[in-house]
C-alpha cells in the first residue's frame, strides 16, 4: 500500500495552523481582558440613618480602574481582616455586600475607564482594635477575578475613639 504523502502534509499543515490559532487566540485575550485596581477614593461618616437616626456609619468610595480592554461588572464588595502576613488565604470578614443581575447600582467597569461605589459601615463594627490593623477591601469581579486594594491606614478614614 501506497502512502499519499501529500494528503498528510496537508493535514499535518491544518494541525499546525489550529495551534498557531489556538496560541494568536489565547494571547488575545491576555492582552484585553480586564484588570481591574481597587483603592480607596474617599472616606467620611455619615451621621443618622432612615431605620436609626442617632446611628453613624463610615462612608468608603471606592474608585476602581480597569487597564483592560474588556468592561466587567462588581459581583461583592467585603471589607476583609487580614493577619499580620498579607498573602495568606485566612481573613476574616467585616462586612461584605453583593449585588444581584438586576441591581440598579451595580458597579460596571467600562473598559479602559473607571467608576466609584459606595460602600457603608457601622462605626460600632470595628470593636477590636487588632481587627483595624489590617483591613483591605476585596472586590470579586463578573468574571470571577479578585481585586484586593491596598492597606487601609487608619488615620485616613478611622474616627478616635472617645
Amino acid at each position: 500500500m501506497e502512502v499519499d504523502w501529500v494528503a498528510r502534509g496537508i493535514a499535518i499543515g491544518a494541525g499546525g495552523a489550529a495551534l498557531g490559532n489556538v496560541i494568536f487566540t489565547g494571547l488575545t485575550y491576555r492582552r484585553v481582558r480586564p484588570r481591574v485596581k481597587s483603592s480607596l477614593y474617599r472616606a467620611g461618616v455619615r451621621t443618622g440613618t432612615e431605620r436609626n437616626p442617632e446611628a453613624s456609619e463610615y462612608l468608603f468610595t471606592l474608585r476602581f480602574i480597569n487597564n483592560g480592554a474588556t468592561p466587567v461588572s462588581v459581583e461583592r464588595i467585603s471589607l476583609v481582616s487580614y493577619p499580620k502576613w498579607y498573602r495568606t488565604k485566612n481573613f476574616n470578614m467585616v462586612k461584605g455586600k453583593r449585588y444581584q443581575m438586576s441591581d440598579p447600582e451595580r458597579p460596571v467597569v467600562p473598559a479602559l475607564d473607571g467608576t466609584t461605589a459606595r460602600f457603608y459601615l457601622p462605626t460600632n463594627r470595628l470593636e477590636d482594635s487588632k481587627e483595624r490593623e489590617h483591613l483591605r477591601f476585596r472586590v470579586l469581579l463578573s468574571n470571577g477575578e479578585i481585586s484586593t486594594s491596598p492597606k487601609l491606614k487608619n488615620e485616613d478614614w478611622l474616627l478616635p475613639d472617645e
